[in-house]
């Protein structure tokens, strides 16, 4: 089997660029010690696939494995006003057409050991889940790790668990401007989370970045892109 990337708790990609595998670590406290204090950069959270080690001999199980994962929605639920008087609602849509197909397939075990390994390395080709910048990551990703956190909450409402995802984290030595933009509001910080740690000079700074990225990448699980 071809692995298009390493299977470790922890590579380091470049020199500031180090991915860590959530599903791999033994609990937050494994996370944290590997990510330095008052570090700044830029994070991004990706969905971690999950089959059961069974399913690559087991077809039904292969089966009911890949038709779980297809089942969790793979995006939050949006809700805007629809100027003059109404309000529109966008939920994922999570419909499979081809479990027939999937069915008959999972019988070659080929196809079984193609789907393992493609979902494997689904971080090359995955939408993002959440991206961030912070001027503390390690402050910033316990705050997204703690109980109910905000993130922690709208995953687990969509059937994701934030402790068996990947993280990808770049380290940046950028200082940011110490001013506070006129248009950074509650309801910004509350979506990328930048109330929970941060200061109030660093908001505006972070959130443009956050805003930049997330409107280049659209992450599944912010609700706005600034």
């Amino acid at each position: 089997m071809i692995w298009l990337q390493g299977n470790e708790a922890v590579q380091q990609l470049s020199e500031n660029v180090l991915l860590y595998d959530l599903a791999q670590m033994r609990g937050n406290s494994a996370l944290l010690s590997r990510i330095p204090e008052n570090v700044g950069g830029v994070y991004a959270w990706y969905r971690r696939f999950e089959l059961k080690p069974t399913a690559i001999h087991d077809p039904e199980v292969f089966t009911a494995s890949i038709l779980d994962e297809l089942s969790k929605d793979h995006c939050a639920s949006r809700e805007a006003r629809l100027p003059p008087s109404h309000r529109i609602s966008l939920q994922p849509e999570t419909s499979f057409t081809k479990e027939g197909d999937l069915r008959a397939f999972a019988a070659d075990p080929s196809f079984r050991q193609l789907l393992f390994m493609l979902l494997d390395n689904s971080l090359i080709f995955q939408q993002p889940l959440y991206i961030g910048k912070a001027s503390n990551l390690h402050s910033r990703i316990c705050s997204h790790l703690r109980e109910e956190s905000i993130l922690r909450e709208r995953l687990k409402a969509a059937g994701h668990n934030i402790n068996r995802c990947r993280l990808l984290l770049i380290h940046t030595s950028f200082t940011m401007p110490t001013f506070v933009s006129d248009g950074a509001d509650e309801e910004d910080d509350v979506d990328n989370q930048a109330s929970e740690d941060c200061e109030l000079s660093d908001l505006a700074s972070e959130g443009l970045v956050e805003d930049i990225l997330s409107r280049l990448f659209l992450p599944s699980f912010t609700l706005r892109y600034g």
